[in-house]
């Protein structure tokens, strides 16, 4: 049975837990230092989920490709990728909404190409944690 997902806004992320119907908020999250730990992050000297979001950020920026068919065609938008960080510390794509499907593609495919990672925790128990993030595609300024 699906249980619903909370999204709480976190810059471009968002936390949500489903699998014991826990549900927190942003501060609760930071509090209880819950958040997935992105490779090398354990020796950063930012927040776990601040380097989280950089990282993300980072990693959605390095791996970005503008579709060839969409930019032929002229295709815009912003897609809404929501992935969770499962118990094993990997991303899944849950939903994809927004913008052509070449674009959503595109987006999935950087999403799913995040490394592995720690998990999220409650307590020593791994849990899921969702995310969404907003990716926009603007046609590539031909000068």
């Amino acid at each position: 049975m699906k249980k619903t997902l909370l999204i709480i806004t976190i810059l471009c992320s968002a936390f949500s837990f489903a699998q014991d119907n826990i549900i927190l908020s942003q501060e609760n999250a930071n509090e209880k230092g819950i958040t997935p730990l992105w490779p090398k992050c354990d020796r950063s000297r930012q927040t776990p989920v601040k380097c989280f979001d950089n990282n993300l950020r980072n990693h959605i920026i390095r791996n970005f490709r503008y579709p060839e068919i969409a930019e032929k065609d002229g295709l815009t938008g912003t897609v809404i990728v929501e992935f969770v960080i499962n118990k094993k510390g990997k991303a899944e794509v849950i939903e994809v909404t927004g913008a052509h499907r070449y674009l959503q593609r595109e987006a999935v495919r950087i999403i799913r190409t995040i490394p592995k990672m720690k998990p999220g925790k409650w307590g020593e128990k791994p849990i899921a944690i969702a995310y969404s993030v907003p990716i926009t595609f603007r046609k590539p300024n031909q000068e």
